[in-house]
C-alpha cells in the first residue's frame, strides 16, 4: 500500500489502515512525499520522494490512499499515481457510520457519519468526527473538516474546504472553490470562489 504524503494527515491515514487490517506491518507501507521538510514518520516506514523511485520499488499496479488534506494536491497526486498504475483505495474507517444508500469514492475517517442518499464526489475527504446528513450532495475533492456538520439537503461544490466545526444549515448551497472558516454557521447560499466565516457566516470583502 502506498500512502501519498508523509505528514500529519498521512499519520492519521496510517492509523486507519492499521485498524482496517491488523496484519498490516510497517514494511507493507510505502509513503510518497516530495516535500522532505514535513516528514514525520518514524520506524520502518519507507519514504520515497519521486514517482521514479516508486516505479522502481513497485513496478506493477499498486493501491494507494491519499495522506494529504489539500484538495488541489489530492487531485494532482491521484492523477499522477493513476498514470503509473496506481489504484485509488478510499479509506473507510471501521468506526464510521455510512449509510448503504450513500454513494461515492471518498475518504471517511474515524467517527464520521454519512447519512442516507448522500452523494459524494471523487477524492473528497470527510474528516474525523464530521457528519454529512441525508440527501447532501458534495462535489469532487471537497474537504469537510474535523467535527464539521453538513445538514440535510445542503450541497457543496468541487474543491471547497469546510473548516473544523463549521455548520452548513439544511438546504444551503456552498459553491465551488470556497473556503468556509472554522466554527462558522452557514445560513445562506455562498457563491463560487468565496472565502466566508463567522456566525452567521459572511463572505469576506475583497
Amino acid at each position: 500500500m502506498v500512502i501519498a504524503g508523509a505528514g500529519g494527515h498521512a499519520l492519521e491515514v496510517f492509523d486507519e489502515l492499521n485498524s482496517l487490517d491488523s496484519e498490516l506491518k510497517d514494511h507493507d507501507i510505502i509513503c510518497l512525499d516530495k516535500d522532505i521538510s514535513k516528514l514525520i514518520f518514524k520506524g520502518n516506514i519507507r519514504i520515497l520522494h519521486t514517482e521514479e523511485e516508486l516505479k522502481r520499488e513497485v513496478p506493477g499496479s499498486f493501491r494507494f490512499c491519499l495522506g494529504i488534506g489539500n484538495s488541489r494536491i489530492r487531485k494532482k497526486i491521484m492523477e499522477s499515481l493513476e498514470e503509473i498504475g496506481g489504484i485509488y483505495f478510499p479509506i473507510r474507517s471501521k468506526n464510521s457510520i455510512i449509510s448503504t444508500s450513500s454513494s461515492g469514492s471518498y475518504d471517511a475517517l474515524n467517527q464520521s457519519f454519512i447519512g442516507p442518499e448522500v452523494k459524494i464526489g471523487l477524492g473528497s475527504l470527510i474528516n474525523v468526527g464530521a457528519k454529512v446528513h441525508h440527501e447532501v450532495s458534495l462535489g469532487e475533492f471537497v474537504e469537510i473538516g474535523p467535527g464539521a456538520l453538513v445538514l440535510g439537503n445542503a450541497s457543496v461544490g468541487d474543491f471547497t474546504q469546510i473548516g473544523a466545526g463549521a455548520v452548513i444549515l439544511p438546504g444551503v448551497h456552498v459553491g465551488a472553490n470556497c473556503k468556509i472558516g472554522a466554527g462558522s454557521v452557514v445560513t445562506k447560499n455562498i457563491a463560487d470562489g468565496s472565502t466566508a466565516f463567522g456566525v452567521p457566516c459572511r463572505v469576506k470583502a475583497e
